[in-house]
């Protein structure tokens, strides 16, 4: 099957704009083309692709998937289509981007995402801030932030919000000599975590931790010995105590870079934790928006990860 390029942008900007008549006025073209457009990729598809729910064109599961890979294509599409707005940003370029960011991706995806800015666009500013457990939505809307990077969805998207999934990383352990584990084992349960003494690297208090609100459904706690407001000392900790840090494992695979005689555990069963991108809807119609995401999550691909995407048995 061969679907036209021009039958992809459509659908990119529909599912960004969640309206057959916006839709059309950013192609330039009438309602009724898109909407006979969009009967074709019913078609084609074997999908409805977007369904009416009240004033507003909605996903279905199967547009959700390929939501976020059709709007990071659009500048391309663009650019093969002839479209003059889908520019990418150019090396002369100014402009502030700002993004809020969990303190674990600080060494990972930060420093990918840091390095290619600066050799694609040295006039840029990347402003990062540290992620609060809440909702961006007005936020980004009012344009405060560009966009969200978090653990757990605490933007949802809707009519006004897009949100993609970048990854999805286990939970792991990593300890040192000290803690008596990891030269024993390289892999443990949840349980026998629990009764270890642990650091806690993060900003925010353990309760607000989606991996300790999830424990107290159940009734269960860690022991946090040591509290951190980041990870930037984890490592040297680690390797002078006995503690042990529970963290997603592309993090882990960073910190062992720093200090390789660390020893990463697997959660067993594994227990996995998503990292999703927020931005405005609004933004696909930027060049430099769309260009910023698309560098965001090309640099998220690159981030190597911890352990093998499956258990080897």
């Amino acid at each position: 099957m061969r679907l036209d390029l021009n039958l992809l942008k459509m659908l990119a900007i529909l599912l960004e704009e969640r309206s057959v008549a916006r839709a059309a006025e950013r192609l330039h073209v009438s309602a009724s083309a898109v909407s006979h457009a969009l009967a074709r990729l019913r078609r084609l598809l074997g999908d409805p692709l977007l369904v009416r729910t009240g004033n507003a064109l909605a996903p279905t599961a199967r547009a959700r998937a390929i939501e976020g890979l059709l709007l990071r294509l659009l500048p391309q599409l663009g650019l093969a289509l002839g479209d003059p707005r889908a520019v990418p940003a150019t090396r002369s370029s100014q402009r502030t981007l700002t993004i809020a960011s969990p303190a674990a991706l600080d060494l990972t995806l930060i420093p990918e995402a840091a390095g290619r800015l600066r050799q694609e666009v040295p006039g840029w500013t990347l402003s990062v801030e540290a992620f609060q457990r809440r909702s961006y939505e007005a936020d980004l809307l009012t344009g405060r932030v560009d966009a969200v990077l978090s653990v757990g969805g605490h933007t949802p998207a809707g009519e006004a919000i897009a949100v993609e999934t970048l990854w999805e990383d286990e939970v792991v352990a990593v300890a040192g000599a000290g803690a008596g584990i990891a030269a024993q084992v390289s892999e443990t349960s949840l349980a026998d975590l629990l009764d270890r003494p642990q650091l806690y690297p993060l900003p925010w208090p353990t309760s607000q931790n989606y991996l300790d609100v999830w424990l107290a459904r159940q009734g269960r706690h860690r022991r946090i010995a040591l509290g951190l407001p980041s990870y930037a000392g984890a490592a040297e900790v680690l390797r002078r105590t006995d503690l042990i840090a529970i963290m997603p494992d592309r993090t882990a695979a960073a910190m062992l870079r720093q200090a390789p005689e660390l020893r990463i555990l697997r959660v067993v069963p594994p227990l996995r934790s998503p990292l999703s991108l927020a931005w405005r809807r609004r933004d696909a119609a930027d060049p430099d928006a769309a260009w910023a995401r698309r560098l965001i999550a090309e640099a998220a691909a690159a981030v190597p990860r911890g352990i093998p995407a499956e258990p080897v048995r």
